[in-house]
């Protein structure tokens, strides 16, 4: 928790039109938004930030990837438990390249929620978090030099799924930050008194 002390958060808001624009000039259809406006936020800092500072220079991201529907063995329907799995993608062969980090990011991702890939890597965490549990140690989230974490909870719709008599008033908060933490939410609505 030492980064809660030494980073603040900072929120940058996307248009659902800049969003698509975004998709669109990383590939189109082969590409999600979310890899678009990753690659987007990440070629921003390597050139305007990061461009002469080699050991800030973000050549990898460690994504926070959904596996639920990959397979009934992996992630069974009613799963009531953690359905994610952090991958490491590739290094970016071109870290100032929009189409090159957007594609390294969604070759990463596919690859990480196939089935035979999944059940090996699973089967050794499971063996690890067991293992840490048994000898009372706690996860410890490492970072590295010249990587991003994203965790994209873009799916998910706070604003609908939750009504204690506050239509379309639900809001969702973060309650951490860190260094190069990533996380994407729905933006939150906007009560202006008309709504």
């Amino acid at each position: 928790m030492d980064d809660q002390k030494i980073y603040e958060q900072v929120n940058i808001y996307f248009s659902g039109k800049q969003l698509r624009k975004l998709r669109l000039l990383a590939g189109g259809n082969t590409i999600t938004i979310q890899d678009a406006l990753t690659a987007y936020i990440i070629l921003k800092l390597n050139t305007h930030c990061y461009l002469n500072d080699d050991s800030r220079h973000i050549l990898h991201t460690n994504t926070f990837v959904n596996i639920r529907d990959v397979s009934d063995s992996i992630a069974p329907v009613g799963l009531v438990a953690s359905g994610i799995f952090i991958m490491l993608s590739d290094d970016f062969d071109d870290s100032l390249s929009f189409s090159n980090i957007t594609k390294t990011i969604r070759r990463s991702i596919v690859r990480s929620r196939n089935s035979k890939f999944l059940k090996s890597c699973l089967a050794t965490a499971d063996e690890l978090m067991r293992r840490m549990v048994r000898d009372k140690q706690l996860a410890n989230m490492v970072f590295f030099s010249n990587d991003i974490f994203v965790n994209s909870n873009c799916t998910y719709d706070w604003a609908n799924l939750v009504d204690f008599v506050y239509t379309d008033k639900c809001r969702f908060y973060t309650g951490c930050t860190g260094r190069l933490y990533l996380r994407v939410f729905r933006l939150n609505p906007v009560h202006d008194g008309t709504q």
